[in-house]
Order: structure tokens, then sequence, then C-alpha cells
């Protein structure tokens, strides 16, 4: 893939929870501080823009800004951040952001649960692999986060 072909990335997973407890643990702030390890600053609403801290192993205490855009229970969730923002002596707020859309549908008794990142094609070309990289890889692994914790007894 040519660095100019990276626009999107996309991820999906079936869950074996409903759609609602999958939505639950998206959109209420301790279970999504829990499960994507971080700590959020804000409240979860459209239209609200939050800071969260990470806290997983290798990236603790990097702080990002999230903008939630929509909340469509239990279908819809979509946030806006500065992929790759990791180094607290850039400024990424002048820098295009991408689209984090997460869609929900029923599936059995679960849920398939859809991650599709957009507007890579946005970042700067100096920029664009690596966090292309970094999100794909990431996303491949915070979605068996998102699973395992979704399918634990409430």
């Amino acid at each position: 893939m040519t660095v100019t072909e990276m626009s999107r990335i996309d991820r999906s997973i079936e869950i074996q929870a409903p759609p609602e407890r999958v939505w639950r643990a998206l959109t209420d702030p301790a279970e999504l501080s829990a499960w994507f390890q971080v700590k959020i600053d804000g409240d979860i609403a459209p239209g609200r823009e939050v800071w969260m801290t990470a806290m997983h192993p290798g990236y603790e205490g990097i702080r990002f800004q999230v903008l939630f855009v929509e909340m469509t229970p239990p279908v819809r969730f979509v946030w806006q951040w500065h992929p790759g923002a990791v180094d607290p002596s850039v400024d990424y707020s002048r820098e295009p952001r991408t689209t984090v859309t997460f869609t929900l549908e029923p599936a059995g008794t679960g849920t398939r649960l859809s991650v599709a990142e957009t507007g890579f094609d946005q970042i700067s070309l100096e920029r664009r692999a690596k966090v292309y990289a970094d999100n794909s890889g990431g996303w491949t692994e915070v979605t068996v986060w998102l699973q395992k914790h979704a399918e634990k007894a409430d």
C-alpha cells in the first residue's frame, strides 16, 4: 500500500453481548475508561470535546483530545481526534482530525461491531504512514479489549 492509498482503516469483531451492552461499554465514561485504558476529563456527549490521558503501558500520561460528534443509541457512536498526537511539544490543533465511527448491529445473540477511521488522506504525508500504521494495528488490539470488557458479566 502506498502512502497515498492510506485513507481509511476498517475493523470489525463479533461480540457475544447485546448491542445495548456494547453501547454502554462505548459511551459510559467509567466503562470507556476501563477498556480503552484512559482517564477521561469531561462529559461524553455530542459536541463535547474532552481530554483523555492514556494509562496503557508504554503510553502512560500521553494526553489527547477527542471531540464527540454523534451518539445514536445503540447503533452509532462517532468521534474525531488528531491521530498520533503523542509528542507534547507539538501543537496538533492546526492539523486535520480523523473520524472514528463505531457501528453496532445485532448478530445472532450478540453484536457485530464495526470501527472505521477515515480522513488519513488529509494528514500530512510526513506523518501519514506512521499514524496509519499505528492506528491500523491499534484498532485490531483495541477492539479485542472492548470485546473482552463487554462480554464480562454485568
